[in-house]
């Protein structure tokens, strides 16, 4: 099985991904959830939403894995 190495630009990408993904869903749950539920449960619900995609994305190698591209 062959795994493609990234290169700087998927790097570069990828980091843009991973930083646009907790932006801007950190601000969109704060800011909806703040009028529908209140803004404490928005600011928790907002933790735990950058919480799990760290764990997922990163410690996780998740958004590695979705990237590579494997030949068997």
């Amino acid at each position: 099985m062959i795994t493609e190495k990234l290169t700087k630009r998927k790097k570069i990408l990828l980091l843009s991904i991973t930083v646009a993904y907790f932006v801007a869903g950190f601000f969109l749950l704060v800011v909806f959830l703040g009028y529908v539920i209140g803004a404490n449960y928005s600011g928790i619900l907002g933790l735990a939403y950058l919480g799990i995609g760290w764990y997922v994305l990163i410690k996780r190698n998740g958004l590695f894995r979705i990237m590579s591209v494997k030949y068997e």
